[in-house]
């Protein structure tokens, strides 16, 4: 192969964004997702601060990323376009919770709807709402 065609794929692999890899797109678009859950807590009501000063804690969970995406501008004005995502929260029911309880530390493919944040219990810029966890 000649030396251009190396150098694309090199750019793919290093750089996919530089040659032409689709950005995801916001809900109603399903998107699946690859990465390693874990449980992490933030300070909630009323400030969103601090637990040590009161506020009250909020345990979510994160999705850490296996490569970083990208995520087009949505409509609606909410749903801004971000490059370099490489952790997004789970928004989960409390029964998928106890379903997928044993799934934290684990690699999994993450089904749902993205939407980017908006309120003080968003705790990363994306998030995904979660119809499935393999």
């Amino acid at each position: 192969m000649g030396k251009r065609v190396w150098l694309v794929v090199f750019l793919y692999f290093l750089f996919p964004s530089l040659v032409g890899a689709q950005c995801l797109q916001y809900e109603p678009q399903v998107s699946k997702l690859n990465g390693t859950i874990s449980r992490k807590t933030f300070p909630g009501r009323p400030n969103y601060e601090s637990t040590a000063l009161g506020d009250t804690s909020e345990t979510v969970w994160i999705l850490h990323l296996a490569r970083p995406i990208c995520v087009a501008e949505g409509e609606g004005g909410i749903n801004e376009a971000v490059k370099g995502v490489g952790s997004v929260q789970l928004v989960l029911s409390s029964d998928q919770y106890k379903t997928y309880k044993d799934k934290v530390g684990k690699p999994v493919t993450a089904t749902g709807t993205l939407f980017h944040s908006h309120t003080g219990h968003h705790h990363t810029k994306v998030l995904l709402t979660v119809s499935d966890l393999e």
